[in-house]
């Protein structure tokens, strides 16, 4: 593998804050709350703990985290997050599809969110620099990146002319997210369909759905739940010759053709800013919603050889990295 660009810019009020010192004698004490399952966002929560750990809150030393997951169970969302403040947590980090369960609680602590959805269409806040209530976070903007991936689709398929979005219904924007692709597919000349995959049930009956329709490529919306189950899905794919594209590393790396989307490991570390900040003091509401500026393409070569592509030099010469 062969990869470049490590920086990632972000705007929205980003400009990088000294460390804050922060107390070492008193442990403080937050917590993380997603839908997903254990182990489905580890890698981006060691960017976050190293994040932190460049804020001076180290995990096990002066910072605690208590952990909370629902297993795909949106449901049990309010009732983690109340446990969360009953277990003396002093903020939350909340992640994906948890987000509409938790924002408009009214929790007595500030709230960072995570997501790929846009914040405003979500109501999450006014604009960028005016997060509603106490809360703040990061954004990926996913649904700006969807015809950016039909595109670079068409480039590498020249005979495209139906892709079924494949994604979890109540993650954050996936509404914007379908509207989005139906319209770059309007643009392009691409018939769009969409197969709703919110559990591990309907994930298997999209396969039947997937041999009967036979779309040419599927474009995967990237969320916790489709990356804790990236390996059924590329091998339902894979078995049915059906290419795939997304937007984080980890799908290319499971198997997809190719993708597209922001540097997230960078973009976690991001929000150890936002804990040291609220940590010492200031309020979330004071602090704008970021978002990624920087982006990197992934390119899967024995996914392409696999389906009798292959990427133009042209394709080759903007990758950030080549999966050989």
């Amino acid at each position: 593998m062969r990869s470049r660009r490590e920086v990632l810019v972000l705007t929205a009020g980003a400009v990088a804050s000294p460390r804050l010192a922060i107390a070492s004698a008193r442990q403080r004490r937050i917590g993380w709350l997603t839908a997903q399952q254990p182990g489905s966002l580890t890698s981006y929560l060691e960017a976050m703990r190293q994040g932190l750990a460049e804020q001076r809150l180290v995990e096990g030393q002066n910072l605690e985290i208590l952990y909370r997951y629902g297993n795909d169970e949106m449901t049990r969302m309010p009732e983690l997050a109340r446990g969360l403040i009953a277990a003396g947590a002093e903020l939350l980090i909340v992640q994906g599809a948890a987000i509409p369960q938790v924002i408009h609680l009214n929790l007595p602590v500030p709230i960072i969110f995570v997501t790929s959805a846009d914040p405003i269409a979500a109501g999450f806040a006014r604009s960028l620099t005016e997060p509603i209530g106490n809360c703040t976070g990061v954004t990926f903007m996913g649904f700006e990146l969807l015809g950016k991936r039909l595109e670079l689709l068409r480039e590498i398929m020249p005979v495209l002319n139906y892709v079924t979005v494949l994604g979890n219904p109540f993650h954050p924007g996936s509404e914007i997210e379908l509207t989005s692709s139906e319209s770059a597919g309007r643009r392009l000349g691409i018939a769009i369909d969409f197969i709703a995959t919110p559990t591990r049930d309907t994930l298997e009956a999209a396969r039947a759905t997937l041999a009967r329709t036979r779309p040419h490529a599927i474009s995967l919306l990237p969320d916790g739940f489709a990356l804790a189950h990236r390996r059924t899905i590329m091998e339902t794919a894979g078995e049915l010759r059906i290419p795939i594209i997304s937007g984080w590393p980890a799908f290319a790396q499971a198997g997809a053709l190719c993708t597209y989307g922001p540097r997230l490991p960078l973009v976690y570390r991001r929000i150890a800013h936002f804990v040291a900040r609220i940590l010492s003091g200031t309020r979330a509401s004071d602090l704008p919603v970021e978002r990624p500026s920087q982006f990197e393409l992934v390119l899967n070569q024995a996914a392409a050889r696999t389906f009798n592509l292959a990427f133009s030099r042209a394709i080759l010469a903007r990758a950030d990295e080549v999966i050989e």
